[in-house]
């Protein structure tokens, strides 16, 4: 066949794709039509789906907090678990005679707690602060009321009291 002859099943091919042509775009135009949303529910789809993103962004931060505090309470409860130790210590350490080995230990137990930043609470000559103290001797006349002996220290984890210092008080 010479290309200036065409069969009939090309010319019917050709008329085809023109006319598909021409119903896509009145499909399409139908579809943008029933498409098109009132201002008033797009307002209200664009806010709720803004909402959704803030409460998902809070529930991320909130999440992240609480694992923060799991952690920390993790130590804390550690630490907590560890103070008969130091107490025990502290009572050998105020002994005449010490062991070389006893002070290797308690060296030891000093550098563990100061790693996980935890601070001691309660010295001699400080004031008296029932936040951080408990009192079970009073002892003295007077506004001023400052520890006189430190009778087991208290400790602080990340700003938070974990045990109080038991102290005598004198006033002065």
């Amino acid at each position: 066949m010479n290309k200036s002859e065409s069969s009939p099943d090309e010319d019917n091919n050709s008329d085809k794709s023109i006319d598909s042509d021409k119903v896509s775009e009145g499909v399409f135009e139908e579809l943008s039509e029933e498409s098109t949303v009132p201002l008033s529910q797009y307002e209200k789809s664009k806010d709720d789906y803004l909402r959704l993103a803030a409460d998902f962004e809070n529930y991320k931060k909130r999440t992240d907090k609480e694992k923060e505090n799991i952690g920390a309470a993790s130590v804390a409860y550690f630490i907590n678990s560890l103070f008969p130790l130091i107490d025990n210590f502290e009572m050998a350490m105020s002994q005449e005679s010490v062991a070389k080995e006893v002070e290797t230990f308690n060296n030891l137990l000093s550098s563990v707690l100061d790693s996980l930043n935890v601070e001691e609470v309660g010295a001699v000559g400080d004031n008296f602060d029932p936040t951080f103290h408990e009192a079970v001797e009073h002892s003295g006349e007077g506004d001023t009321q400052k520890i006189e002996v430190v009778l087991r220290k208290g400790y602080l984890f990340q700003g938070n009291l974990i045990r109080p210092a038991m102290v005598k008080v004198k006033s002065e």
